[in-house]
């Protein structure tokens, strides 16, 4: 059971993003990311299946684009120039009834207008209600499973989680149809992902002009892959994406099948 989040709620929240901005530059971090997407709290705001508040906060986009604006605002205000803002936004949520592209488009417009971030990173998928349609590939049931120590929901997992967790077949830059509309619509730098793993992937988005690409899965198979990369461009990624790296974030993510990494707690 939750709650409605509270004025008071939302505002603390806020200041917390400007304030984690503040200790990023302090720790001599050269960016951070604002994360409004998944249907985590302030991409929970934009979708209008998840929000349902008939106050300032929900109904029209606007309404329901305010946590996303006013948090990005926020950083801005506290940290000026002195760090580069970059913000995670959903395009589609992968659900029916929720954030699409065109609504998602025009927040992104508005985020532009702000000035309040200097790129945008393209995602999608709810982690509350599809997380498989940002990961795209096999679904893990049985690790997921393995992996809940509570035995109702390991059990649910295994009969009814396929119901939740979903399997879209998996290729390279699978994003990239529904991320060149953005590109097409704002003068903003974007970062692509989504099924980025080999190299010639990363030049053919940045030859579409996608300033930079974000690589997950493919760096817990091999972290030093980009290196190798550079120094040799016939490299090939070994990740196979089969997203049994997805379960071990409850006991430390790392790449199953890789034997020389050692899993990084969260």
């Amino acid at each position: 059971m939750i709650r409605q989040a509270s004025r008071a709620d939302i505002d603390r929240i806020t200041r917390a993003h400007a304030d984690a901005a503040l200790l990023a530059i302090d720790a001599g971090f050269d960016a951070v990311e604002i994360h409004l997407g998944h249907n985590y709290f302030a991409s929970s705001f934009l979708s209008p299946k998840v929000n349902q508040r008939r106050d300032g906060y929900g109904g029209s986009l606007a309404g329901r684009a305010r946590v996303a604006r006013d948090a990005a605002r926020a950083v801005r205000e506290a940290v000026g120039d002195r760090i580069a803002i970059l913000a995670k936004l959903n395009m589609d949520d992968g659900v029916p009834g929720g954030l699409w592209l065109d609504e998602s488009l025009q927040v992104a417009q508005w985020l532009q207008d702000d000035g309040s971030v200097d790129a945008l990173e393209l995602t999608a998928g709810s982690s509350l209600l599809n997380p498989m349609y940002l990961f795209h590939g096999e679904a893990p049931l049985r690790e997921f499973a393995v992996a809940m120590r509570n035995p109702v929901v390991r059990l649910g997992v295994r009969t009814v989680g396929k119901q939740f967790i979903r399997s879209y077949p998996y290729e390279e830059a699978y994003l990239l149809d529904s991320a060149r509309q953005f590109r097409a619509a704002l003068d903003l730098p974007l970062v692509l992902l989504g099924g980025i793993s080999q190299l010639e992937t990363a030049v053919r988005a940045m030859g579409e002009g996608f300033e930079f690409v974000a690589m997950a899965r493919a760096l817990l198979r091999e972290p030093d892959l980009v290196h190798r990369m550079e120094k040799d461009s016939s490299t090939r990624s070994l990740c196979i994406h089969c997203n049994k790296c997805m379960p071990t974030i409850f006991s430390g993510t790392h790449c199953v099948l890789a034997t020389n990494v050692a899993p990084t707690g969260l």
